[in-house]
């Protein structure tokens, strides 16, 4: 049986929303579809990107060719508060500034 190269394999783009408590269920759900076989690119927001690797590790995020991070900004200003970002803040953020970068993306 041969196997399936990346650009055969089905992708999906999981994109959790950057608070507290939607970021593991959609790495679980990504998980779970390359398990079964998709490419994945998980996007987060640089903010807490920097916290998946500052509580996994520097490597936690390194390894398979078909599942990818990418990150765009979420707008707010750079903190190295290690907490829940203000969340009336981070939603008008992003509905003002995730978009652009997000479509940058999907052009690449």
């Amino acid at each position: 049986m041969g196997s399936i190269s990346i650009s055969e394999k089905p992708h999906a783009v999981c994109v959790p929303y950057p608070a507290q408590g939607h970021i593991t269920p959609m790495m679980m759900l990504a998980k779970l579809l390359h398990s079964r076989g998709f490419h994945i690119t998980f996007v987060n927001t640089e903010y807490n990107h920097r916290r998946l690797l500052k509580s996994r590790g520097p490597s936690a995020l390194d390894g398979l060719p078909d599942f990818r991070f990418e990150t765009i900004p979420d707008g707010l200003p750079p903190s190295d508060i290690d907490g829940t970002q203000d969340i009336p803040s981070l939603c008008e953020s992003t509905m003002n500034t995730c978009l652009v970068p997000f479509g940058n993306y999907s052009q690449a």
